[in-house]
């Protein structure tokens, strides 16, 4: 493959997609020969273990990651890649691959990474932005004389301002900010940009060993990355993992993500929330009396308040109050599939379920109204499906009352 067909960024969109057209017909000379080359990047496969098979959006219980001298796996997976490594180091003592090759070494450069930490990241990016630039020019630092007043003017930046699409773990964790090295299932064995084509080809697919990594990959349970071949990623139900995923009472794909991961949903309001009063405490250390110009008696005179910082356990809602604060960002997220009537009939299921039951009841059934919309986005799943198949776009549909159009599912 041409060096001169290598994108990058600030490639134009045209060379960018006539790269990655070539890249999908020439890199493998048949890949489809291949079970183990597998596109990350394709309808159902793009939210890989960062989705469950019922659509929730999940990341790993940390409690359960492992580390080695190279990097940190799901403790199933580490020991999967630790029989393949020991079945590369054997094979690199007896010359049948090349002890210094990506696949003699097959060390890990880069692997799992907490995705909470990478998305209270993203915030204190929005957050800096509101506190530094939108209060100052937009809203004006005499309005805000209290926490409500904050709070309240931060819900409106986020429901006005295009450029912010993901507020909640939820939302980031199923978007392009996030990645498969988030899930606790994948990692690299070599250190490549993504639009580095050639090197891809000539480095590992070229590679004189590349037959013995795809073999050994097959017999392991790890996956290729069709676009990135650097970055291997554990299959749920590959026969050959099926041994150590028992010795670890992990017996089907629900097991497995019943033990080993987290739903988001249970923890997107306190992330919120938490986030909210950090960056109002320290918005109102910052600017701790407010001085507010009024007009008395056709006077002008200043009114002065004073900013209290709260403690990071306070709610600025009522329980019913924050359900439906829930609800409507998450309809923001998702592109506004809902009307505000169906919005009200989902808060009023939810509130029944929060009177009758609890709190995370209420919060549960609101994310099971939400969660298959991951595949009804604009451009997604069923949209690309009926280019496919040549129906008509449905965008359209979408919009109309309900929003829910069946369910994709990502491929497990």
């Amino acid at each position: 493959m041409s060096r001169h067909l290598d994108t990058t960024n600030r490639s134009r969109t045209g060379i960018r997609m006539i790269s990655r057209e070539r890249w999908s017909a020439e890199a493998y000379d048949d890949k489809f020969s291949y079970p183990t080359i597998k596109n990350f990047h394709f309808a159902e496969r793009m939210h890989y273990g960062a989705v469950d098979s019922i659509n929730n959006s999940v990341i790993p219980n940390e409690d359960f990651i492992r580390q080695d001298s190279s990097g940190r796996l799901f403790d199933f997976v580490m020991e999967s890649y630790k029989a393949a490594k020991l079945n590369c180091i054997a094979a690199s003592n007896s010359g049948i691959v090349d002890s210094e090759s990506f696949v003699g070494k097959f060390d890990m450069v880069s692997s799992y990474s907490n995705p909470k930490v990478k998305h209270g990241r993203y915030l204190d990016g929005i957050f800096q932005f509101y506190n530094e630039t939108h209060i100052p020019t937009r809203v004006g630092n005499t309005s805000i004389t209290s926490y409500e007043g904050y709070v309240k003017h931060f819900f409106d930046f986020f429901f006005n301002f295009n450029d912010i699409i993901n507020l909640s773990l939820t939302s980031w964790n199923t978007s392009n900010r996030s990645s498969i090295l988030d899930t606790g299932l994948a990692f690299s064995i070599f250190d490549l940009p993504y639009d580095a084509d050639s090197r891809k080809v000539n480095e590992i697919i070229r590679n004189p060993n590349f037959e013995y990594f795809r073999s050994l990959c097959l017999n392991y349970g790890f996956s290729i990355s069709d676009n990135n071949p650097n970055i291997l990623v554990y299959d749920l139900e590959s026969p050959a993992g099926k041994t150590i995923r028992n010795s670890y009472s992990l017996f089907s794909l629900s097991n497995i993500f019943s033990e080993r991961y987290i739903n988001t949903y249970t923890l997107d309001n306190d992330i919120i929330y938490n986030k909210i009063n950090i960056y109002y405490n320290k918005y109102a250390q910052k600017n701790s009396l407010i001085r507010q110009p009024m007009v008395k008696n056709c006077k002008t005179v200043s009114k002065y308040h004073q900013l209290i910082p709260v403690p990071l356990s306070q709610r600025p809602f009522s329980d019913e109050q924050e359900i439906w604060q829930y609800i409507k960002i998450r309809n923001r997220e998702e592109g506004s599939p809902f009307s505000p009537q169906k919005l009200k009939e989902i808060y009023k299921k939810a509130k029944y379920f929060y009177k009758t039951l609890d709190k995370p009841s209420a919060i549960s059934y609101t994310n099971d109204m939400f969660r298959d919309q991951l595949w009804n986005k604009n451009n997604g799943f069923h949209d690309l499906k009926a280019k496919i198949e040549g129906k008509a776009n449905l965008q359209s549909q979408r919009r109309q009352g309900g929003g829910s159009m069946g369910r994709g599912g990502s491929s497990y």
